[in-house]
């Protein structure tokens, strides 16, 4: 019976170890490992959250309003205009030689018209003082720079003092192309010569005072021989006509010749 009871308190005692404690031979059951990179991953989060906040900031800056446009305006009218004159040596001798000298180029002079209308055609104009800063080139102050349809009746572009364009506008100046010449003379080669006009409506006048002047530089390519030295050719005429434009704007800026 003692050796009963002695069985029973030890099983007793056993049952109420802890299970790891039962069998110390027993293996361990594995325990999961750490994730490499979990911590940075939970890192790199935090980073990202705070890049967005920079990019709200931004968007919620109120825009930078645009610059008002110049209360001034020049109204810039190009010429329906080509005209061709070549001269030879007959030019010289009075009128019968000059006479005798248009009747022996009147097909050249015609060709080269019509070839000066289309090279250098009112959008041909525009491309060319758009290449410049004609405003500071004719010396006004900030201006809208604004390109009309060319005046088919030359009385009107050359003679009439009023305003040509509807605008109000009380600083307003107009400038007016008012031929394109090729020449070709036997002493002195070949040239572009170009005519203009400026009308300063400044001073709040409804009619001005038309201010007349030209400029002429030579040519060496134009007209051209070949299709192939077309494209140069053309070149150059756009590049003289701006030269000539520059020329004229030397001596006759309206700041100068209002008061006249």
């Amino acid at each position: 019976m003692r050796r009963i009871a002695c069985v029973i308190g030890l099983a007793a005692a056993v049952a109420a170890m802890p299970a790891g404690a039962q069998d110390s031979s027993a293996p361990a059951t594995p325990q999961p490992a750490a994730v490499p990179g979990a911590a940075t991953a939970e890192a790199v989060v935090a980073p990202a959250e705070a890049v967005a906040a920079p990019a709200d900031a931004v968007a919620a800056q109120p825009a930078v309003a645009a610059a008002p446009a110049p209360s001034c305006e020049l109204h810039v009218f190009p010429t329906l205009e080509g005209q061709a004159m070549t001269s030879g040596w007959l030019a010289g001798f009075g009128i019968i030689g000059a006479l005798a000298d248009a009747s022996a180029n009147k097909n050249r002079n015609i060709g080269d018209a019509a070839y000066l209308k289309e090279a250098l055609g009112p959008k041909m104009q525009m491309e060319a003082l758009k290449s410049i800063d004609i405003v500071q080139t004719l010396g006004l102050e900030p201006s809208q720079v604004i390109f009309e349809a060319p005046v088919a009746d030359r009385k009107v572009s050359t003679e009439a003092t009023a305003r040509l364009s509807e605008s109000k506008a009380p600083c307003y100046v107009e400038l007016l192309i008012t031929q394109n010449l090729y020449r070709k003379a036997a002493m002195y080669g070949r040239s572009l010569n170009n005519r203009y006009i400026l009308k300063d409506f400044r001073t709040g006048k409804t009619s001005a005072v038309l201010v007349k002047g030209r400029g002429g530089n030579g040519l060496k390519l134009f007209p051209p021989k070949t299709e192939e030295e077309a494209p140069a050719a053309e070149q150059e005429l756009k590049e003289v006509f701006v030269k000539n434009f520059i020329e004229f704007s030397k001596t006759n800026q309206p700041t100068k010749t209002a008061s006249r």
